[in-house]
């Protein structure tokens, strides 16, 4: 991942993108767990006001993976339905921690 691309995309050096990348991660963590929460409580208003946050957060950054993915998240759960994200939840992590390795050796 071309941190130093995405960051000047936005008119920023790559230290301060990576610092971006590094609240986007925390945030999202704890995005996911109120995801998780309204999987849980069968509240899809909630997930889709969490996977929008994380949506909108993504495609600022130019994180599209992640941005897609929530996207379709966001739309499904508006619709109502949370059938299938628990296999949701878990791609979004397993994204999410792949960019926190990567973020990591950078």
């Amino acid at each position: 991942m071309d941190f130093k691309a995405l960051g000047s995309r936005l008119g920023i050096d790559e230290e301060d993108f990576m610092e971006l990348v590094e609240l986007f991660i925390t945030t999202t963590l704890d995005d996911i767990e109120k995801i998780r929460q309204g999987l849980t409580d069968n509240n899809p208003v909630d997930a889709a006001a969490a996977a929008h946050s994380i949506k909108g957060a993504a495609g600022n950054l130019g994180l599209d993976d992640i941005y897609s993915l929530s996207k379709k998240m966001e739309e499904q759960a508006k619709s109502g339905s949370l059938d299938q994200f628990d296999v949701h939840i878990k791609n979004l992590e397993i994204k999410v921690n792949a960019l926190a390795s990567i973020a990591d050796d950078h």
